[in-house]
């Protein structure tokens, strides 16, 4: 399934930095977004930006300024505004993962979808934050739960690349897992092993024997290991004779 990035609009509403526009289109590009909006910011063009781009002069390059965010979002069907304010009226509002599994699911059904993030002093105001159908909160500390207008678009845009791309777990096997009979005697070998060496005695072994079933039931070693912990032992025990 294609990753929709095209339809993800990130808005940034009055920048006062132009180095903070760079970052965040840097951030964008790390994580394969490029639609980047404007909604009255400061100063731009700038070097500054530019030079904080890094290899993202493209998504500045293709960047739309508007005078408001209502024009910035306007063909969107849905809007996220980011926040961590206290609101006396409360709004619809997710973690940053959760709001991004959502977006993918969105995007996927051809939606086009915009997140708001506000200026570096202050934010968003009450009003503009009910533009948005929904709020995106970033966990963080209590005690001080401040993050800067590039690392909030970042963990943002990382979250929705990783929810489109990491949906299934990679296998890192380089080797069939053991099958059950073979592990059970790699357990019954390395417990034999254990008795001869006086480490576990036959007569009082507590639990032990369980708790050491139960780790290699859980680590299930793959056959290349499971050969090499049966001739390791074999070794173990031909020294004892």
């Amino acid at each position: 399934m294609s990753f929709k990035s095209n339809l993800i609009n990130i808005v940034l509403v009055e920048t006062s930095h132009p180095g903070n526009i760079g970052s965040v289109a840097r951030a964008m590009k790390t994580m394969g977004l490029s639609s980047l909006s404007l909604v009255n910011p400061r100063k731009f063009p700038s070097g500054e930006a530019n030079a904080l781009s890094g290899n993202a002069g493209d998504v500045l390059e293709n960047a739309k300024v508007f005078n408001s965010i209502e024009d910035a979002i306007k063909d969107s069907t849905f809007v996220y505004a980011t926040s961590s304010r206290s609101r006396t009226i409360q709004w619809p509002t997710v973690h940053a993962e959760e709001g991004a599994s959502i977006i993918n699911s969105q995007v996927t059904s051809n939606k086009k979808v915009s997140i708001l993030f506000g200026r570096e002093d202050r934010g968003l105001t009450n009003d503009e934050l009910q533009l948005a159908n929904t709020h995106i909160e970033i966990p963080a500390n209590p005690e001080y739960p401040v993050l800067n207008l590039a690392m909030s678009a970042q963990i943002v845009c990382y979250e929705i690349f990783k929810s489109h791309f990491n949906q299934e777990p990679r296998d890192w096997h380089d080797y069939p897992e053991v099958d059950s009979e073979n592990l059970q005697m790699l357990i019954d070998h390395f417990i034999e092993t254990a008795v001869n060496i006086d480490v576990i005695h036959p007569d009082n072994p507590k639990k032990i024997i369980s708790r050491i079933k139960r780790m290699f039931s859980r680590l299930h070693p793959d056959e290349m290991e499971t050969s090499f912990m049966r001739g390791f032992l074999a070794a173990i025990n031909k020294k004892l004779k």
